[in-house]
């Protein structure tokens, strides 16, 4: 006996992008959506994986090789220091994912609010993307104890680099508010924006450890924070750049010790791109 073959299942393999049903093109959507999702958590936990994996053999050979210091400064900083890096790059790395996702919904559904929303994500997308790398890389260069030498690791290499990361962020978070202020003033409703939740986690409406309570149907429930993204790494970014100031106040001090006279300002600039902490 023949096979029965589905008649509507031919003409639909048949057609065209072009002759698609909204139906069709609804399904084909949602699938590319789910698709993306699923492959830009994947990416994001193999890359902070392989980071990982790098810092530890890093670690392994200064431990190894341990490098001299004279300071209580350095040691406290060679213990601490790459803590603060490793926090930079997952916190970045969940920024990068929060980030594509939206920028990808966007792309296929076509539903952002506005187009300064889209240039706030983009650029917040930037700065995660720049502070993952060069965070990254500068936890690797700071624990090796042979490239921990190179000026590029030096304080003062160190704060210009706070300095531009902290604008970035500073710079990203100012225009997402200023695209949706009243959605990250009122956390209680969306309005007509969709992705409120994914919005607010990127910029920060959200402080983590801490329990925001919401009025739902004259009930108060506590609910749990997003992620404060972009608060965070503000924060972090301000904590970094008072410890390099810290540091530089130190190695100046020392400077001005050791000579038991005024130097200059150039003087004083070569010791915080010679020293690296």
């Amino acid at each position: 006996m023949a096979p029965i073959l589905d008649l509507s299942l031919l003409r639909r393999a048949n057609q065209t992008p072009s002759t698609l049903t909204p139906g069709d093109e609804g399904l084909s959507t949602k699938y590319l959506s789910s698709t993306i999702t699923s492959l830009t958590a994947c990416i994001t936990l193999m890359v902070g994986l392989l980071y990982l994996v790098i810092l530890s053999c890093v670690y392994k050979y200064a431990y190894a090789h341990p490098k001299a210091l004279n300071k209580v400064s350095g040691v406290w900083l060679q213990r601490y220091g790459p803590f603060a890096y490793v926090f930079l790059v997952v916190a970045s790395l969940c920024e990068v994912a929060m980030t594509s996702w939206l920028l990808f919904q966007y792309r296929f559904h076509h539903n952002y609010p506005n187009t300064e929303v889209l240039i706030g994500i983009r650029f917040l997308l930037f700065s995660s993307c720049w502070t993952s790398l060069t965070a990254a890389a500068y936890s690797i260069l700071f624990v090796h104890p042979t490239w921990s030498k190179h000026p590029g690791v030096s304080v003062g290499a160190q704060s210009i680099w706070l300095l531009v990361t902290w604008i970035l962020w500073i710079v990203g978070a100012g225009l997402t508010n200023a695209a949706v202020p009243k959605l990250l003033m009122d956390l209680t409703t969306c309005g007509e924006v969709v992705y409120c939740g994914q919005i607010r986690a990127v910029f920060g409406a959200f402080v983590p450890a801490i329990l925001c309570c919401s009025r739902v149907d004259s009930v108060w429930t506590w609910t749990s924070p997003s992620l404060a993204m972009a608060v965070i790494q503000s924060l972090a970014l301000t904590a970094g750049m008072s410890a390099i100031l810290w540091l530089a106040w130190q190695s100046a001090r020392d400077a001005w010790d050791a000579t038991k006279r005024p130097f200059s300002v150039m003087s004083r600039a070569s010791q915080l791109f010679s020293t690296p902490y």
